[in-house]
């Protein structure tokens, strides 16, 4: 005992031969591993030591986002933001043998909200499902104007501005010339983003228009004049009736006017 008391006294830097009491939290931090060393305090598992028999909520987390940054599509011009939700703290899952794996639950999409899954495909396997956000943004055209119902669109109503496009679930233009000429099949504020349901193409032929049939037999072209039926817009399937023969026959319009049926 006497050695003992000794040891302690030499390393906290008393006088060898006074007694000394002393608690494990008076004593330094560094001279506590002095101690340890000598045998003369139990070694217990740390902090860390506990830590380390589960797998960190951090690594589950980050396997998800590199996942998903793997998984999205790259698209010039586009910028991706991958948000993902917090676990709970108490979560504890068993220390993963092998290399953790990401995946997604069937039918998912790589936008908006969703959830991604991470499993450990070890001895002892487990699944947990993550909630995330993907928002996608990039450049789409825009109205520069507020465009009446019915109105063309020139190059002088649209522009193109940054927009989260994860959220344009009906689509999206990019080019100008996607949409000059069309209609606008209803009222459109200013700074709304076009999509395919906002616009309609101009009609090249309207019902009971006179029209021009042009019908390919092989290598001829035979010119007639024919009754438009309905209503259609470039490359629409239109009935037409000709004017000699009174024949109803279908085609696509082509221009203004202009009616082309394949004999």
């Amino acid at each position: 005992m006497n050695s003992i008391t000794g040891i302690i006294s030499w390393i906290l830097g008393g006088d060898a031969g006074r007694q000394v009491r002393v608690t494990k939290w008076q004593i330094p931090a560094s001279r506590l591993v002095l101690l340890a060393m000598a045998g003369l305090l139990p070694l217990t598992a740390t902090a860390a030591g506990k830590t380390a028999q589960y797998q960190s909520l951090a690594s589950l987390q980050e396997t998800a986002r590199d996942f998903l940054q793997s998984q999205i599509p790259p698209e010039p011009g586009n910028t991706q933001e991958i948000q993902l939700g917090r676990l709970d703290s108490r979560l504890r899952l068993g220390r993963c043998d092998t290399a953790l794996q990401a995946f997604l639950p069937a039918g998912s999409r790589l936008q908006g909200k969703l959830t991604v899954g991470v499993q450990c495909p070890g001895e002892r396997p487990w699944t947990v499902y993550i909630p995330a956000n993907i928002r996608v943004f990039g450049e789409v055209l825009v109205t520069a104007r507020p465009i009446s119902r019915g109105d063309p669109l020139g190059r002088t109503d649209i522009i193109a501005r940054r927009q989260e496009i994860s959220k344009l679930n009906h689509g999206y233009y990019r080019q100008a010339d996607e949409v000059i000429g069309k209609l606008a099949a209803r009222a459109l504020p200013a700074g709304t983003p076009l999509t395919p349901r906002m616009l309609k193409a101009r009609l090249l032929v309207r019902r009971g228009d006179d029209v021009t049939i042009l019908a390919n037999t092989g290598l001829l072209q035979v010119r007639s004049k024919g009754k438009a039926l309905q209503d259609a817009a470039l490359g629409e399937r239109i009935t037409v009736r000709n004017t000699r023969s009174k024949r109803i026959v279908e085609g696509v319009a082509i221009r203004a006017g202009i009616v082309q049926v394949h004999m």
